[in-house]
């Protein structure tokens, strides 16, 4: 396996993505607190992750519509009740299709 940049995002938007995640969901339930500010740097750094991704991979290929769609899903994320319904299921769906992706395309990727 070789580390270039390609592989680097990769594993660190998987990395990242959770860690996110897992932080919404303590945040929910009221087991940890942190600044709303703190989260938002993980989010944006999911989303620059997601962006970089995007330039090595074929375009309108299976992983780039993939990484796409996990995109869109971070950058209408926002537009939701912090917390609510909402939230919950279109940060759920942009993991899930990441980890579509990763599993999908990670292997061919890290090779």
């Amino acid at each position: 396996m070789t580390f270039d940049i390609k592989n680097i995002l990769l594993i660190s938007g998987l990395v990242i993505y959770i860690i996110n995640y897992a932080i919404g969901w303590l945040l929910h339930f009221k087991i940890i607190s942190m600044t709303k500010r703190t989260h938002q740097i993980f989010f944006a750094a999911i989303i620059v992750n997601l962006f970089g991704l995007l330039f090595y991979l074929d375009f309108l290929s299976a992983g780039f519509i993939l990484c796409s769609i996990s995109l869109a899903m971070m950058l209408v994320l926002p537009f939701g009740k912090k917390g609510g319904i909402y939230h919950r299921i279109v940060s759920s769906t942009g993991i899930l299709i990441y980890l579509i992706f990763f599993i999908l395309f990670g292997g061919i990727l890290l090779n």
